[in-house]
């Protein structure tokens, strides 16, 4: 009894050796996207074992092949893919690494004796997009809020983003100015000194400084409100006017035209006061005559009165006086006494 029981264990120790002879082991990479990945399996066999045939595998998260997509294999050199190849030592290697070829890599050894061995890790796929900011351009009145967004897209995590204005780091120190300037960048009180070109670097672990990626530039311009007010006698007359500011158009349109219009206005209400004083002129000309005239009609009725001679009534002309409208009326008129 005793021999049998030491056979049996010295059978078991044998095949728990035999097993752990024959081993894969599968080692992960880390590689940004565009460079070259090697997923690099090693295996030991048994004592007087043979490779037949080596075969790489996508896998899932769980490590099972995923058998209906094999990538390469050892003996034939069959690929699905012609950035997929084999090494000398029968790694896995992948030129111009893309992003969606992240992820889980199966190696799996058969012998020639029937055996199968096979391990799983992870290629790691680090990327940054470039970011996008929206809007293309933004118009924003005077004391109002200005807001540039992005969406940072990338591996690994976070991803951090710095705002720049005219090619120069902005500092948003400033919480008041700007209260977000993370992926979201918010001005608040916009001024003219707010106006200008804008843009974002992003950078992760993988992309730093230099490396890191610069978006699009958008504009931001300011509008001014300008205000003209002219008062008359019976009406006031506001003109409100928004003038952008743009590159390469003088800043000063918007006063341009205000005083163009408050130059057409004053020109109106001297127009109408040359026209009132030409006007008061000539009805001071028409009307002198008509004075002369009564002056002349009222000597004429003196002369023609007192030239009267009537020697029965002996008139004289006592007051001559111009009454309304009628060119000579004759008042306390009375009969001269013979002196006898």
């Amino acid at each position: 009894m005793k021999s049998v029981s030491f056979l049996l264990l010295f059978i078991l120790y044998l095949r728990r050796t035999h097993a752990q002879t024959f081993l894969a082991t599968v080692t992960n990479d880390t590689v940004k996207v565009g460079e070259d990945a090697t997923m690099m399996c090693s295996y030991t066999l048994e004592v007087g074992d043979v490779l037949d045939r080596l075969v790489w595998f996508r896998a899932d998260a769980d490590g099972t092949a995923l058998l209906g997509n094999p990538i390469v294999y050892s003996d034939t050199g069959e690929t699905s893919n012609g950035r997929y190849s084999l090494s000398n030592n029968k790694d896995l290697m992948i030129s111009a690494v893309e992003v969606n070829d992240a992820g889980n890599y199966l190696c799996r050894i058969i012998t020639q004796n029937g055996q199968v061995a096979d391990d799983y890790d992870e290629l790691i796929v680090q990327y940054l997009n470039t970011p996008v900011v929206t809007p293309a351009q933004l118009s924003v009145n005077i004391d109002e809020t200005a807001q540039f967004s992005t969406v940072p897209v990338g591996f690994p995590t976070p991803i951090n983003i710095t705002w720049i204005k005219d090619d120069v780091i902005l500092d948003v120190s400033d919480m008041q100015k700007y209260p977000f300037s993370d992926a979201t960048l918010t001005i608040k009180n916009v001024n003219e000194t707010d106006e200008g070109d804008y843009k974002c670097r992003a950078e992760n672990a993988a992309y730093m400084g230099e490396d890191g990626k610069r978006s699009n530039t958008v504009k931001l311009i300011t509008v001014a409100e300008f205000t003209t007010t002219s008062i008359s006698s019976k009406s006031t007359i506001i003109l409100s006017t928004e003038f952008p500011k743009s590159e390469g158009v003088c800043n000063s349109t918007g006063l341009v035209v205000g005083m163009t219009f408050v130059g057409m206005l004053i020109g109106f209400i001297l127009c109408l006061l040359v026209s009132f004083i030409i006007s008061n002129t000539r009805n001071s000309k028409s009307q002198a005559p008509t004075s002369n005239n009564d002056n002349q009609l009222g000597l004429q009725a003196y002369m023609t009165y007192t030239g009267e001679t009537d020697k029965e009534t002996n008139h004289t002309y006592q007051d001559l006086q111009k009454k309304d409208d009628n060119q000579a009326v004759y008042v306390n008129v009375k009969a001269k006494k013979d002196n006898q």
